[in-house]
């Protein structure tokens, strides 16, 4: 196949994962993606290509430039699953890849030949997404035989599209997925050097601002705003202690210190709900902001986006 290897609810983040793609999503998972939604309106890191830094950056090359205009989510949804033998509870939605064709009320095209554990990492904006994962090309594509779907050649791929045009497409592999819910301008490969998410700036610096997340949700690009791009990543150690980290790419170095100012002003208005959490500024040609939040024990991973959302609404206030 030549998709390009390798890659993700929390719709995490302002104005996460919410749009087409959340439609078909579990009643929990639909539901977190509507909070988020609702905080879109008020809504140091790497200079590297799309072929370094962390693997949320690196998924970023499945997606083309185009996908800026739409909320993105990496997941490692391997990692995610390990975490959730620490506590299920705890890491039950912050987990799922966010995707309009996964977890609706009625089964996939695919039937039972393909199940999300299958997924070890996601990458999904809008109506678009690539997986990573252990697939059956040959059972997966039966099914979808069955479910009235006929392949034809594009781009040198076997593309998956529904006879009556109503529903998503696909391309198979055994390493990969990618799907789009429209067949109109799905490209079954990943866009060409320089021209995807992974090669525009704004997104290489809030990725390396993250670090190496299991997790991570990045708003719409927002160029000509104080706020460039926004995102929210998601860490933990072994034993499941989890770290969010909200990051803010901006225009110039005074906005970088405005927002620094508010973030630490509502930390220490809510002490209490941000205990030990931590603003920093790195400057320089592309400023960004990061704040770092340390969840409890008692604390769902994606608070930040799901119930605690003074920080976010700092950032969206800009």
């Amino acid at each position: 196949m030549h998709i390009a290897r390798r890659s993700p609810d929390p719709s995490a983040h302002v104005q996460a994962p919410a749009d087409a793609r959340r439609q078909a999503h579990v009643p929990a998972v639909a539901a977190l993606a509507g909070a988020v939604a609702l905080l879109a309106g008020v809504a140091g890191c790497s200079s590297g290509s799309g072929g370094g830094g962390s693997e949320a950056l690196k998924s970023l090359r499945h997606m083309p430039a185009g996908a800026a205009a739409k909320a993105v989510t990496y997941v490692d949804t391997a990692r995610a699953r390990e975490l959730g033998t620490t506590d299920p509870k705890r890491f039950s939605l912050i987990g799922n890849p966010a995707s309009a064709v996964l977890g609706s009320y009625t089964a996939g095209p695919w039937a039972d030949t393909m199940k999300q554990d299958q997924i070890d990492a996601a990458v999904d904006s809008g109506q678009l997404g690539h997986w990573d994962g252990r697939f059956d090309p040959a059972a997966i594509e039966a099914s979808l035989r069955k479910s009235g779907y006929t392949a034809d050649e594009q781009d040198g791929e076997q593309v998956w599209k529904p006879s009556d045009g109503s529903g998503p497409v696909f391309v198979i592999a055994k390493d990969q997925i990618r799907y789009s819910t429209e067949a109109k301008g799905f490209s079954p490969t990943d866009p060409a050097h320089g021209k995807s998410l992974a090669d525009t700036k704004e997104y290489q610096v809030v990725a390396g601002c993250m670090g190496d997340v299991y997790r991570a949700d990045f708003n719409t690009l927002a160029t000509g705003k104080p706020v460039l791009l926004s995102g929210l990543g998601q860490q933990a150690d072994d034993s499941g202690k989890n770290t969010e980290i909200l990051c803010a790419a901006v225009k110039d170095e005074a906005t970088a210190d405005k927002l620094a100012e508010k973030l630490r002003g509502v930390i220490t208005k809510q002490n209490e709900r941000y205990a030990g959490a931590e603003v920093t500024v790195t400057k320089g040609d592309h400023p960004v902001v990061r704040t770092t939040v340390p969840d409890t024990s008692a604390q769902r991973p994606g608070r930040l986006y799901m119930s605690d959302v003074q920080l976010w609404m700092a950032v969206g206030d800009m």
